[in-house]
């Protein structure tokens, strides 16, 4: 007895890393879907059916489309009348949503229910209305109609209300319906309001359309006008304001002129002072130029008569009718001395009376030339005088004309405003007579570019749309439930789920038996052929073709709970192998609950609880040649069965026992159940797990799987026991089991 992997070389076992394949995934999710089929049909016609009753009975209705262009308008400068160029960057997506925002008003809308009378309309005013059979069904489930009609209703505060408020009630909510049926949006990258509308009727659906389009566009127009005509009628109210300000402006001129003793002179007032002023200063000039004139005159004949130069040369001297005469003379005598000279010689008396004459004449040229300077000295001085007198006045004159400074700012202030007063009111003069011409002549910037047609196809309902997008999502739905069924049910149902919960592989499925008249056991021995005959004799193979060197004498049928098929399993696995061994011995070491001998309608008050607490030897107990040559030993009956199993009797036991037999099969109680089978697990070679099919749970199988492995259990394989074949087959699991539905004709009785 040594402990090994339940099979040799190849492990069969599912691994979670075998499981996160995607394509055995897909297979997985695949079988589940088949398998749920049913449900996932069910789902789909509890959808589909009333669905199609719905759009049986469904009202069609008809949508019909109109397109309005809103274009730009023309502003104009109020003052000058003038475009302006910001219009055009002003046309951008919120100006788009605002005149979307404007055609679906209640403005527009009641506009359009007055001129096509909508209040009439049973389409639009309930109260006219009859209600189909159909909608006060479907209004019944509604489980707010469940409530009473004073719970959440209205009724009483409409009712308080005056007739007049009732009636704009009622006019409100017909409002509302005739708004439910718009729908007014704004095409990208354009300027297209598209309005559409959605009625039973198809013509009523186009004419109401068009309607708010006409309406739309006519609104647009009368706010033009309404607009022109407000200007017109601020422009006549600031006009007379104005008119006044100008009269008055230009009064206040006037007199402040008169009061100061102003005149206008051209575009410029002047006053007495001013021309005086300019008087002195042109006298002025005058004067000081004349002065440094004569400053220049007096300095010239001063230099040359220090000796920086001749005194002839003065332009004064020069002038002089006197010098001039007093200088010929003086030439003439020069010229007689020259000549007296070469002929008297220099001392002759003629010589000498002709030099005092020349320097008499000299003397007289100094005398007049002194004359000269003094005369231009007077003057300069003359000058100079007259200079500082007209300083001197013009200075009282400056002093006079700063006061005169302060009249004429102020002057000038007035005249300002009165010429404002005067250009504001022609502006606003200019303009009226424009509004006033124009009035009349005025644009919506909107028009319709495409009436709405008349629709010959409704709509809703979508059929197919409706149709199509219920299916899908019954189909999901019942895939949803499907799945979650599937993660809620914790059962066992296909060798691959069974591989990869235990880790072990599947040695067998044993199909239920569905037989009458004739016990499972008999019907393994009689019907060779059938299907629960080949599970048992696939049992057996998987168990004796094993490795040779551990042939696995001692078998160990178990499971997690009761009523899972071992004490079957264990009678017939036990039948099969005696047709090819000779000695075979089968034990019902449940001593709790024994069956067996109830199976075989044997006696089983003595057996193996005699034998292990040393009442009865082995051979008074043992019953031999059962069906055939199995050997078989009962379970027995004792007073104290808590320490009957302990783990020195039975490996003396079982030392014994492979001494007479070459294969022992054991039949235990379930693991979770009772603590022995844990010391039987550990003495076994081959321990054979069963799992009920469908009925198991997974934790369960969890739990009994981990406590022999803590104790050392050679489990050798799984078996799902009491499968359904036809569920099996028709949940698509893809394992060996599915085929027996398919291979049937191998299958006779």
């Amino acid at each position: 007895m040594t402990d090994r992997a339940p099979i040799s070389s190849t492990p069969l076992a599912v691994t979670p890393d075998t499981f996160r394949d995607p394509r055995q995934s897909a297979r997985w999710a695949w079988r589940l879907v088949w398998r749920g089929k049913h449900l996932i049909i069910a789902c789909m016609l509890l959808a589909v059916v009333p669905t199609v009753l719905f759009l049986q009975q469904a009202t069609p209705r008809y949508t019909a489309e109109a397109k309005i262009m809103i274009q730009a308008p023309e502003t104009n400068d109020v003052l000058t009348n003038n475009p302006m160029n910001v219009t055009r960057g002003m046309m951008n997506e919120s100006v788009m949503a605002t005149e979307v925002e404007l055609i679906s008003s209640q403005t527009i809308a009641r506009r359009v229910i007055a001129k096509l009378k909508l209040e009439e309309d049973p389409e639009f005013n309930r109260k006219l209305a009859k209600r189909k059979a159909f909608d006060v069904f479907f209004a019944s489930l509604n489980p707010l109609s469940w409530l009473p009609d004073s719970v959440g209703s209205h009724g009483d505060v409409v009712q308080a209300l005056s007739p007049a408020a009732r009636e704009a009630t009622e006019h409100d909510r017909i409002t509302g319906r005739v708004m439910m049926g718009l729908k007014v949006a704004a095409e990208r990258r354009s300027y297209i309001v598209s309005v559409r509308f959605t009625s039973e009727d198809p013509e009523k659906a186009a004419l109401i359309a068009n309607t708010f389009a006409d309406m739309y566009v006519l609104d647009r127009l009368e706010a033009s006008f309404e607009e022109a005509h407000r200007i017109t009628d601020w422009l006549g109210e600031r006009l007379g304001t104005l008119q006044k300000d100008v009269a008055e402006a230009e009064n206040a001129v006037e007199h402040f002129r008169s009061e100061h003793n102003l005149r206008q002179t051209g575009e410029r007032p002047v006053t007495i002072s001013d021309q005086q002023l300019s008087e002195l200063n042109s006298r002025l000039v005058i004067a000081r130029a004349d002065l440094a004139q004569k400053q220049a005159r007096l300095g010239q004949v001063r230099n040359l008569a220090h000796g920086h130069g001749s005194v002839d040369t003065s332009s004064d001297v020069l002038q002089s009718q006197l010098i001039q005469k007093l200088r010929e003379e003086e030439a003439t005598k020069s010229q007689e001395i020259s000549l007296g000279i070469k002929t008297y010689g220099e001392r002759h008396p003629r010589i000498i009376g002709l030099r005092a004459d020349l320097a008499d004449l000299r003397d007289k040229i100094s005398g007049e030339i002194d004359k000269v300077a003094a005369s231009i000295a007077n003057e300069v001085e003359i000058g100079r005088v007259g200079v500082n007198t007209l300083e001197r006045e013009l200075y009282q004159l400056r002093r006079q004309g700063n006061a005169a400074g302060e009249v004429m700012v102020r002057l000038r202030e007035l005249e300002r405003e009165a010429e404002a007063s005067k250009t504001l009111y022609e502006t606003f003069l200019t303009r009226f007579k424009n509004e006033a011409e124009q009035g009349h002549m005025r644009r919506a910037n909107a028009r319709v570019v495409s009436a709405a047609i008349i629709p010959v196809s409704h709509s809703f309902p979508k059929t197919r749309q409706i149709l199509l997008v219920v299916m899908l999502a019954a189909l999901i739905v019942g895939m949803a439930i499907v799945f979650l069924l599937d993660r809620i049910d914790n059962a066992v149902r296909s060798a691959d789920e069974a591989e990869e919960l235990t880790g072990f592989p599947m040695l067998a499925m044993i199909p239920v038996y569905r037989g009458a008249g004739v016990r499972p056991i008999d019907a393994v021995l009689q019907q060779p052929r059938a299907a629960l005959a080949d599970g048992v004799r696939s049992l057996r193979t998987a168990l004796l073709t094993g490795d040779a060197a551990d042939p696995g004498r001692i078998i160990l049928v178990t499971s997690s709970e009761p009523k899972e098929g071992k004490t079957f399993v264990s009678l017939c696995l036990a039948l099969m192998v005696a047709k090819v061994e000779e000695r075979v011995l089968l034990i019902d070491s449940d001593v709790y609950r024994a069956r067996l001998h109830t199976a075989l309608d044997l006696d089983g008050d003595q057996g193996l609880a005699q034998v292990l607490v040393g009442e009865r030897t082995f051979d008074d107990v043992v019953q031999r040649g059962v069906r055939g040559s199995l050997d078989f030993l009962p379970a027995g009956r004792h007073a104290n069965l808590t320490e009957i199993l302990q783990a020195p009797r039975l490996e003396g036991l079982f030392a014994e026992l492979l001494t007479r037999y070459t294969r022992i099969i054991i039949d235990s109680p379930p693991v979770l159940a009772v603590a022995d089978v844990r010391i039987l697990a550990r003495l076994a070679e081959r321990v054979v797990y069963l799992v009920k099919w469908n009925s198991t749970g997974r934790d369960v199988v969890r739990n009994g799987i981990k406590l022999l492995r803590a104790t050392g259990g050679n489990v050798y394989g799984v078996v799902l026991s009491q499968v359904d074949q036809r569920k099996h087959s028709r949940y698509g699991y893809r394992d060996y089991g599915q085929y027996y539905g398919r291979y049937r004709d191998y299958y006779g009785e």
